[in-house]
């Protein structure tokens, strides 16, 4: 929590707010496919500050997502967001739980490589939205 508070701001600053997404996602799915491959409990807590550094990359995705909605859109713009954020909230525990079941005895970690897929699905669309030239949309 510590780190979602103060460290954003400063990567933003330093790296801009595309490569600190780009930091972030990178961290966060080399904490993932650790964690899927994990054979011994000491090693969550080893990862623990990947999974924090993930996390920087969220506000600067939001950040320039927003910078590519008018400002007339902006309302309109958060609410989907929101609507996602719930949307998710509501479908990931079903999948998620479900594919946990299935693969529980063979393979426990695959739960965390199949959040690493979703993440590298992805990667190719956060690439594409966020280039620098793209102007707001009126």
């Amino acid at each position: 929590m510590l780190v979602q508070a103060l460290v954003p701001q400063h990567a933003s600053k330093y790296l801009g707010d595309r490569n600190t997404v780009f930091v972030g996602m990178s961290c966060t799915c080399l904490a993932l496919g650790v964690m899927a491959f994990a054979q011994q409990g000491w090693i969550i807590f080893a990862i623990m500050p990947l999974f924090a550094i993930g996390s920087i990359g969220t506000p600067s995705l939001q950040a320039l997502a927003s910078q590519k909605v008018s400002p007339e859109q902006q309302g309109q713009f958060q609410g989907i967001i929101a609507s996602t954020i719930s949307l998710a909230s509501m479908f990931a525990p079903l999948l998620f739980s479900t594919l946990y079941f299935q693969f529980q005895a063979k393979w426990p970690g695959a739960i965390w490589l199949s959040v690493v897929i979703i993440y590298l699905l992805a990667l190719p669309i956060v690439i594409r939205s966020l280039k620098p030239n793209m102007q707001p949309s009126k």
